[in-house]
């Protein structure tokens, strides 16, 4: 049986966190958003993008702790991750994880380059293509993880953009546009620093910029005002939630 999803005041939520390790340009935006206000159980799947600073779905977590949003049952959210995996090489075990729980969502993340490169642009689709099919088959729905440009590689947030956007419309699933919150920040606030210095992998402002565009978008719903600052600059930190809520807006328009 589904959960319903409960808008009252916060309280204290036990989440369980599984780290599974075998490891700017808009364009228009799918037509697909969430058919739920507050998924309950979610499921991230990637790699170190996902990973890193004590990984997204923790910072993610406790942005939701922090809103006023009460689930009738415990929520869970888990994260399966290989370093530097594609999205081809979770065939293995996203089945398993799939029978794990009752996932209302199932957030992929492609390697940084997968979606745009002609050697691995196809095998992405085909696996984005095959899970969705196992995540709907399961009752949940899949989100994609648009991912961000490298540092000097700006160029490649439209590239990403399209390619997630168009595996988004072809299976009528969401797209959550972290790319395009990265690259509105960088052009805004050069300043502050979303990458480390590989030019790639997000530092700790990256992270909670992700999270807070994945809150905005699973729960349709601006981030600004939590008090989850993920210790950045209370200033840094609220204005990184209010990008993400832009960008959601924007995407989704």
């Amino acid at each position: 049986m589904r959960r319903t999803f409960l808008p009252t005041v916060a309280h204290r939520i036990l989440w369980v966190v599984v780290v599974t390790l075998s490891g700017s340009a808009f364009a228009d935006s799918p037509v697909a958003t969430l058919d739920r206000a507050a998924p309950s159980n979610v499921l991230f799947v990637g790699n170190r993008f996902i990973y890193y600073n004590n990984s997204l779905h923790n910072h993610y977590r406790a942005l939701v702790q922090s809103s006023e949003h009460q689930f009738d049952t415990q929520p869970v959210t888990r994260s399966m991750t290989i370093s530097g995996g594609h999205l081809p090489d979770y065939a293995g075990g996203l089945p398993s994880m799939l029978d794990s729980e009752d996932w209302d969502v199932v957030i992929m993340q492609g390697h940084s380059l997968g979606p745009i490169s002609k050697a691995a642009a196809e095998q992405f689709r085909e696996a984005a293509r095959d899970y969705s099919k196992l995540v709907r088959k399961k009752g949940g729905q899949p989100v994609f993880f648009m991912t961000w440009a490298y540092t000097g590689k700006s160029e490649m947030t439209s590239q990403l953009n399209a390619a997630y956007t168009e595996i988004g419309r072809e299976l009528d699933a969401q797209v959550v546009p972290v790319g395009l919150a990265f690259a509105k920040v960088t052009n805004e606030r050069p300043d502050i620093l979303l990458r480390m210095a590989d030019a790639r992998h997000p530092t700790l402002a990256g992270t909670y910029l992700a999270a807070c565009t994945f809150f905005a978008a699973l729960f349709k719903q601006s981030p600004e005002g939590l008090e989850y600052a993920a210790e950045l600059d209370t200033k840094v930190a609220t204005y990184l939630q209010r990008v993400a809520w832009q960008t959601v807006l924007s995407y989704q328009d």
